[in-house]
């Protein structure tokens, strides 16, 4: 094993999306990079469902061309169901310069591409290392880290002029500093599996992800893998849950035999992984970044995984934060709150209207009305494929909400002339 260097430029704690795509960035610019990680990968994680805006990201870091090699499912759209209506937003009708279709991915391969792919560009990629220590401004406005090597027990001390937390739930630096802040969404529970066996649709939207309304008003979540197998999920309240069967198994099962659109799909489909179980997901920070650090992806905030935002969210931050670190290390006086900070709030709060509408109904009723105006069709998709920088969208441009009541008063309005 090559010793642990004493002093880089970027420290960054996560191999995952975040980290990955901000050490290939940093590692290309010229800048030495360690990247810590905690697990040994591959493992498993969940946020599968890519986005449009994931592919123009990894464009940018160099790292799109591995993923593409990789065969990954194809997904032109999403698809939503609700008491027998349907409704496919297809990434196509979004607006221009969106990518047109994304992939969808088994975390374990994807996330493995990507920080092989760093590593490929430079990066000096460890895993099962834990950080036992941060102390920031310890070097001339650097840091100093204490690490612990799980593969053989040795306690190593790092130097580094910058520290990018890409943790995920770690959130290594959130409670280092005690920027965590309570959530402000309501607490629900995923349950999901992997199956094989699932009657999958022919035709180009056979790879889309399907997003059902259960009777309950639960939901649930069916991603097509090409290697044959397909993640499903049901995201309910505990309290669901608890009437739905005496284990994690038969209340996702109940659930799917009970919602007509997945009882169909998953009719002849088997388990090919143990139910997994998340709850309380949802995070807030009270501050992403600063002088000679900067908090990314779910290490920093999460909403909810309904639109599949995570891993773009990932993406977006890590790859701003990289070029931010790279002026700050080129001498240059960063305005993190302006720069950083003000823009990813910006954008998370797109998606923050969007989930909120979501459980209130109001997407709902928007998503099923038809017919919807063009415009309108093409604004929701270019959001739901995750370009939330994109200013010529009124729903990106302006108050969100303010635009969401808009078209919900057009679609009411028709429906009461009908």
């Amino acid at each position: 094993m090559l010793p642990y260097p004493t002093e880089v430029d970027v420290v960054i704690i996560g191999a995952g999306p975040a980290g990955s795509l901000a050490a290939a960035l940093l590692a290309t610019a010229g800048h030495t990079v360690l990247v810590l990680e905690r697990a040994i990968f591959p493992r498993h994680v969940v946020g599968e469902s890519l986005l449009p805006r994931c592919l123009d990201l990894l464009g940018r870091a160099g790292l799109l061309s591995r993923v593409e090699a990789r065969g990954y499912e194809v997904k032109r759209g999403a698809t939503f169901f609700r008491r027998g209506e349907s409704q496919r937003f297809a990434f196509e009708r979004s607006l221009p310069g969106d990518f047109a279709f994304a992939y969808q991915v088994p975390r374990d391969d994807f996330d493995q591409t990507l920080a092989t792919g760093a590593l490929a560009l430079g990066a000096d990629v460890r895993f099962g290392v834990s950080v036992t220590r941060v102390e920031l401004g310890a070097e001339r406005g650097g840091a100093r880290l204490g690490l612990h090597d799980e593969l053989t027990g040795r306690a190593v001390e790092v130097r580094a002029r910058f520290v990018l937390d890409a943790s995920g739930p770690g959130r290594v630096l959130a409670q280092a500093l005690s920027l965590e802040a309570p959530a402000d969404m309501p607490t629900r529970t995923a349950r999901y599996l992997h199956v094989e066996g699932d009657r999958r649709p022919e035709g180009e939207a056979g790879g889309d992800i399907w997003v059902t309304i259960h009777p309950s008003g639960a939901w649930l979540w069916v991603i097509p893998f090409s290697n044959g197998r397909t993640s499903v999920g049901v995201v309910a309240e505990e309290a669901l849950f608890a009437t739905s069967g005496d284990t994690d198994s038969a209340k996702v099962w109940s659930l799917i035999a009970t919602d007509p659109v997945a009882s169909r799909r998953l009719a002849q489909a088997r388990p090919a992984m143990p139910t997994q179980v998340l709850r309380g997901w949802s995070r807030r920070t009270t501050r992403l970044a600063g002088p000679g650090y900067a908090i990314a992806g779910n290490a920093g905030d999460f909403l909810d995984p309904v639109f599949s935002s995570g891993v773009m969210f990932a993406m977006e931050s890590g790859s701003l934060a990289a070029a931010l670190a790279a002026r700050e290390l080129a001498g240059e006086v960063v305005d993190w709150r302006a720069e950083y900070e003000a823009p990813l709030q910006r954008a998370v709060s797109v998606f923050r209207t969007f989930v909120g509408a979501w459980y209130a109904g109001e997407l709902a009723e928007l998503f099923f009305h038809n017919p919807k105006p063009e415009s309108a069709v093409r604004h929701i998709t270019s959001v739901l494929g995750g370009n939330v920088q994109n200013t010529q969208n009124p729903l990106v441009r302006g108050d969100t909400r303010a635009e969401l009541d808009r078209l919900l008063a057009r679609v009411r309005s028709a429906a009461a002339k009908a």
